[in-house]
C-alpha cells in the first residue's frame, strides 16, 4: 500500500478523533459545568447502547451454539439437480496466482449434476496478461469453461452482469477468484432452492490463517460471522444476506436482480433488492468455500472500509423500504434494522462514551471512574461477549478447525478489534458523505 495513501487515511482518523473525541469532550464539559446531571444521563445512555449491542451478540451466539440439521419442508418439489452455471469474477492483474486453482477445483472436483455445468470466468484486465493463453488452453481442454472478457468493465458488478447475460444454468453459483468451493456444494444448495428459497449463502472459511497475525484474527472472525451470525439470523428470523461469494441463486431471481455498478457492496445491495421483491435467503454453514484473508493491517483496513461504506450506502437507501415492506414480518424488520441504520447510529454514538468520561474528569478535576453495580455489570457483560463468541465459534467451527491458540488470540483482541472496526465504520461514513468512493483492490 502506497505511503501517500496511508498518510491520507491517518489524516482521516485525525479528523474523526477531532470531530468525535475532542470537540464532543469540550461540549460535554461546558454543558456539564451548568448541568452536571446531563453527564450522568449521557453516560448511562451510552453504556446502555453497549449493553444492547453486546446483547445481540449473546443472542446470536446462544442460538448458534448447537449445530442444526437440514429438515425437508413440505414445499420441496424433489426436482432433480439441474444444469448449473458457476460465475467466477476476477480482476486478472490482481488474481493471477489464484485463478487457475479456482477454475480447476470446479472443473475437476465438483460433483456434477447429470445435466452438466458451465463455468464462466468473467474478468476485466487493462492489458493482455501472460496467463490468458494458458486460460485458452484450459478452455480448449474443458468445453464447459467460457472465458468472458468484459471489455471496458471497471467493476466486479459489470463483470457479473456481463456473465449473467450468457449464463444458461437454472442454478447460478457466484464465486470470487480466490474461492475453492467444496465438492458437494451443488446438492447441498439445491435442496434449499427446491424448497422455494431464492438464494442460498454458504460458509466462507479462511485458508491462510497462519500467514500473519492479521489473517489469524480474520480466520476466527469468519468462523464467528458464518458459523454464528449469518447462521443465527437465518435460524431465528428466516432471513439472512448474500455475502458476495459462495452464493447459490435461482437463475430467474439473479437475472432479474443483477448488480448495481455504483455500489461499493453490490452484494448487499442485491440482497436487499431481492428481499424487497419477496425472495427468501437462507444460510447453510455446511456449504464450505475457502478464501484468502488480508495479511496486513493496511489491507484489512481498506477491505473493511469499502464494506462499511457500502453498508452505509444501502442503509440510507433501503431502511425505509425495509420498514414498509409487505414481505417482511416485524422480527425480520427488526433484524434488518439492526444491520442497517442501527449499526450507523451505534458506530457514531459509541465513540461518544470517551468524551463523556473525559468531560466528567475535567468537571471533577481528577480521574475518577463512576462505578456502581450497573456499570460493573455492563463492563463484564460487554467485555465477555467477545470471548463467549470465540468459544461458540470454536464449538461450531468448520473442519479442519484452526488451532485453539487462535481462538484465545481472538478472544483477547475482541474488544480492541471491535474499536478498530468501529473507527473504520466512521471513517467510511465520512468518505461517503464527502463523495469519496474509492475501490482499493484486495491483494491476493
Amino acid at each position: 500500500m502506497g505511503e501517500k495513501k496511508r498518510t491520507v487515511e491517518w489524516g482521516k482518523i485525525f479528523e474523526i478523533l477531532l470531530i468525535l473525541l475532542v470537540i464532543p469532550t469540550l461540549i460535554f464539559y461546558l454543558v456539564g459545568l451548568r448541568k452536571p446531571a446531563f453527564l450522568n444521563y449521557s453516560y448511562y445512555f451510552l453504556v446502555s447502547l453497549f449493553i444492547f449491542q453486546a446483547g445481540l451478540s449473546y443472542m446470536y451466539s446462544l442460538s448458534a451454539f448447537r449445530r442444526g440439521t437440514f429438515k425437508e419442508l413440505p414445499t420441496a418439489k424433489h426436482i432433480v439437480l439441474p444444469k448449473t452455471t458457476f460465475i467466477v469474477s476476477a480482476y486478472l492483474p490482481n488474481e493471477l496466482e489464484v485463478i487457475e486453482d479456482t477454475l480447476l477445483n470446479i472443473l475437476q472436483r465438483i460433483q456434477r449434476p447429470e445435466a452438466g455445468i458451465e463455468l464462466i470466468l468473467a474478468y476485466n484486465t487493462p492489458h493482455m496478461e501472460e496467463i490468458e493463453p494458458r486460460l485458452r488452453e484450459l478452455a480448449y481442454k474443458w468445453p464447459e469453461l467460457i472465458l468472458a472478457n468484459a471489455y471496458g468493465s471497471k467493476s466486479k458488478s459489470e463483470n457479473l452482469n456481463y456473465a449473467l447475460e450468457i449464463a444458461s444454468g437454472e442454478m447460478i453459483v457466484l464465486l470470487d477468484a480466490d474461492h475453492l468451493v467444496a465438492l458437494d456444494c451443488l446438492k447441498l444448495a439445491w435442496r434449499w432452492l427446491d424448497e422455494g428459497y431464492g438464494v442460498v449463502q454458504g460458509r466462507c472459511k479462511i485458508r491462510n490463517g497462519k500467514s500473519s497475525p492479521v489473517s489469524s484474527l480474520v480466520e476466527v472472525e469468519f468462523e464467528a460471522i458464518y458459523g454464528i451470525s449469518h447462521y443465527a439470523k437465518s435460524r431465528l428470523f428466516d432471513s439472512t444476506l448474500f455475502g458476495g461469494t459462495n452464493g447459490y441463486w435461482r437463475s430467474s431471481v439473479i437475472k432479474k436482480i443483477k448488480f448495481a455498478s455504483d455500489r461499493l457492496t453490490e452484494d448487499i445491495d442485491a440482497t436487499l433488492r431481492a428481499i424487497l421483491q419477496g425472495n427468501h435467503i437462507v444460510h447453510d454453514r455446511n456449504i464450505i468455500s475457502t478464501e484468502l484473508a488480508p495479511e496486513t493491517l493496511a489491507g484489512l483496513w481498506f477491505q473493511r472500509k469499502r464494506w462499511a461504506q457500502g453498508w452505509f450506502q444501502v442503509s440510507v437507501k433501503y431502511q425505509t423500504a425495509i420498514l414498509k415492506s409487505k414481505f417482511l414480518n416485524i422480527l425480520q424488520k427488526f433484524m434488518w434494522t439492526t444491520l442497517l441504520m442501527w449499526r450507523v447510529v451505534y458506530d457514531i454514538l459509541s465513540h461518544l462514551l470517551f468524551p463523556v468520561v473525559f468531560a466528567f474528569w475535567l468537571t471533577r478535576g481528577k480521574i475518577d471512574f463512576p462505578m456502581n453495580s450497573f456499570i460493573w455489570f455492563a463492563l463484564f457483560f460487554v467485555m465477555l461477549s467477545g470471548p463467549f463468541e470465540a468459544l461458540v465459534a470454536y464449538k461450531n467451527a468448520s473442519l479442519p478447525r484452526a488451532p485453539v491458540w487462535q481462538y484465545f488470540y481472538y478472544a483477547f483482541c475482541a474488544f480492541w478489534y471491535t474499536l478498530f472496526k468501529n473507527t473504520i465504520q466512521v471513517v467510511a461514513i465520512r468518505d461517503e458523505l464527502l463523495g469519496k468512493r474509492e475501490w482499493v483492490v484486495s491483494k491476493r
